[in-house]
């Protein structure tokens, strides 16, 4: 599939760099103190065999979730969420799913939305509640009832990201969106560091409520 092509820009990746700093600090901190290995331990076998590289190869779902990532002002996505949005335009080509939610800030929706749209896809449901991959999983299970998807989103993201749906409660396969090389792989790489021992987190504690509850 041929693909636009709308990098963000130097200003915005300078600011990613300049965060990067304080994140790989952090992500020295959890290395040190075992949380990042034992978050990268539960992240791997949860996501263990059910990442796939080609849109044909996926078992069917009902559903492909795609998570938010920046939009410009004028609606458009940025090259990570255009590749996700034609990862899920891909399975519903192939017949893979029926339904897709899009899921992200009140800002991000909207011009995914319109993106899948123009190119033909009808049923579509957004979220503007996803501000985070967390808070997209659990809202796609209490707020849309999804029990079945397809997560789709890049590389570095999908195990996380199949990490999360599998503990909110999805039965849940990933396809990879890679179409193309970023700009910011090293903000990206420092960031999952960071992320990944948040979302460890994030479940040890639902998990904990449900115990307590």
């Amino acid at each position: 599939m041929s693909v636009e092509r709308r990098s963000v820009g130097g200003a915005r990746l300078a600011w990613r760099r300049l965060r990067a700093a304080p994140l790989t600090a952090l992500a020295t901190i959890g290395q040190v103190a075992g949380l990042a290995k034992r978050a990268d331990r539960e992240i791997g076998e949860a996501s263990d065999g059910c990442i796939f590289e080609r849109a044909e190869d996926v078992p069917r779902r009902a559903w492909a979730v795609v998570p938010g990532a920046f939009v410009f002002k004028d609606g458009t996505p940025c090259d990570v969420l255009a590749d996700r949005l034609a990862a899920g335009l891909l399975l519903v080509q192939a017949g893979v799913v029926e339904r897709m939610l899009v899921s992200g800030g009140p800002d991000e929706v909207g011009g995914m939305h319109r993106w899948l749209r123009e190119r033909g896809v009808v049923d579509v449901v957004e979220d503007p509640g996803g501000l985070r991959t967390w808070l997209t999983m659990t809202r796609a299970v209490g707020e849309f009832k999804i029990d079945a998807a397809v997560i789709c989103t890049q590389r570095f993201h999908l195990p996380r990201s199949l990490y999360l749906a599998r503990a909110a409660g999805i039965d849940a396969v990933g396809l990879v969106a890679d179409l193309r090389a970023y700009r910011g792989s090293r903000y990206n790489s420092s960031r999952e560091r960071i992320a990944r021992m948040r979302a460890w987190l994030d479940v040890s504690w639902a998990r904990g409520r449900a115990r307590d509850g």
